[in-house]
């Protein structure tokens, strides 16, 4: 894995990227249409803690933005820090004190995501493993495609 050290000088150096459902919250029943019921995932709030301790932290989720209130509600309630939901269509990188709620994939040092494929430099690995994680079987990579 890439070691991505504090640089003053890289805005993406500053922060965590973690993704919400079923990676910080449970969600033993479903979807229940975007009803946050879960509890943490063990570790989770834990962990939260100890990445805010040294550097900041942003939650990022695929939910609907009438969401994220409720996304920064069940945060706040479970690990007891302040969070912020992200109202700034331009942001491109985090460094606040409080966990920020958002859809965007900002810039990091890392992210932490249930559904990720690391990507090493290796395009026949990750495809392998894409094609894995959407039920597919493995095939050579496509020939290029023309629009």
């Amino acid at each position: 894995m890439t070691v991505v050290p504090l640089d003053p000088a890289s805005p993406a150096s500053h922060a965590v990227g973690i993704d919400f459902d079923q990676t910080l919250v449970a969600h033993d029943e479903g979807w229940q249409d975007g009803r946050i019921y879960g509890k943490p995932v063990p570790g989770a709030i834990e962990s939260l803690h100890a990445l805010k301790r040294v550097r900041s932290v942003f939650i990022m989720t695929a939910r609907p933005r009438r969401f994220h209130p409720a996304v920064a509600g069940w945060l706040r309630e479970h690990s007891g820090l302040e969070t912020l939901v992200d109202e700034d269509p331009e942001r491109a990188y985090w460094q606040g004190d409080c966990l920020l709620v958002t859809n965007k994939k900002l810039g990091a040092a890392v992210y932490i995501d249930d559904r990720a494929v690391r990507f090493t430099g290796d395009w026949g690995s990750a495809l392998a493993q894409a094609r894995h994680a959407i039920g597919l079987p493995a095939a050579p990579a496509p020939a290029p495609h023309r629009c």
